[in-house]
């Protein structure tokens, strides 16, 4: 081969390089898909018992299925682990769990899942997501616990009434004090042992702001509940000493069962009548 041809062989050979390496790097190479997460909503709730759960959260990743590989939870309440948690039919739910022991009800706790990814050509193969797992609570407890745990309501404490028209009243709210509970209905009987007076005229304003009030400043209420309403709804036409008030609770938590919208107040004065 004369020199001039090897000058060219070189040449060429370098040309050819240079070509495949511009094809390496240009557009023309292999596109990475990004496995963008899609999760929504970010609690799981399990049943009363701790035993079922009760919903799920759509979950999917961009050109790629999932797996969870790690379970972390700060504080360690709920010993969850990976056998706990899958990924079945584009959403995650819980499996395999009891709580019926391990975690108090209608509080959310914190966990993170390490997800590992699988697919072709991914620009990353791990991601995490933040959510929260929790217990649902019977709401119907905890509004039994609210409401028998009232400051009790005296004559004296009625600001609208007529100072000489609530004579021998005393509401208290608890089991052994002629408070009774039937579904979502509570029924007040006047625990006086003059048990009232004819004269009385009680101003049904006057329970519907104390009400609210000592519901208001309960603990147990503002543990679980956000607001609550009391309007009042009819007196007796025969016994006009009893008069019914409806209260609404707004609860705090996703987490609560509420079998019940509103409850019934009932108050019995024994004796005299409730004027609006």
């Amino acid at each position: 081969m004369t020199q001039k041809n090897k000058i060219f062989s070189i040449t060429l050979l370098l040309l050819i390089l240079g070509s495949v390496a511009c094809r390496k790097s240009g557009g023309g190479g292999i596109t990475q898909t990004d496995p963008i997460k899609s999760l929504t909503g970010n609690l799981l709730i399990v049943s009363t018992d701790g035993k079922t759960n009760l919903n799920s959260l759509p979950l999917s990743f961009v050109g790629a299925s999932a797996t969870v590989t790690e379970v972390t939870e700060n504080p360690k309440k709920l010993n969850l682990g990976t056998n706990n948690f899958i990924i079945a039919d584009g959403a995650l739910k819980l499996t395999n769990i009891d709580l019926s022991s391990l975690t108090d009800a209608a509080v959310s706790n914190k966990v993170t899942l390490t997800f590992s990814l699988s697919g072709e050509n991914l620009s990353r193969y791990t991601d995490t997501a933040d959510i929260f797992v929790g217990k649902y609570s019977n709401i119907y407890t905890n509004t039994f616990d609210t409401f028998t745990n009232l400051t009790e309501i005296q004559g004296d404490d009625l600001k609208i009434t007529a100072s000489d028209k609530h004579k021998f009243i005393s509401f208290k709210f608890n089991e052994g004090a002629k408070t009774f509970f039937k579904d979502n209905t509570f029924n007040i009987t006047n625990s006086n042992t003059t048990e009232g007076d004819d004269a009385n005229e009680l101003n049904v304003k006057d329970i519907e702001n104390l009400l609210k009030d000592r519901l208001q400043k309960n603990t147990i209420f503002t543990t679980y509940f956000n607001d609550v309403k009391v309007s009042f709804v009819s007196i007796d036409e025969t016994s006009q000493f009893i008069a019914t008030f409806k209260v609404d609770l707004t609860s705090k938590s996703a987490l609560f069962e509420t079998p019940y919208t509103s409850y019934n107040f009932i108050f019995n004065a024994l004796k005299g009548k409730w004027v609006q």
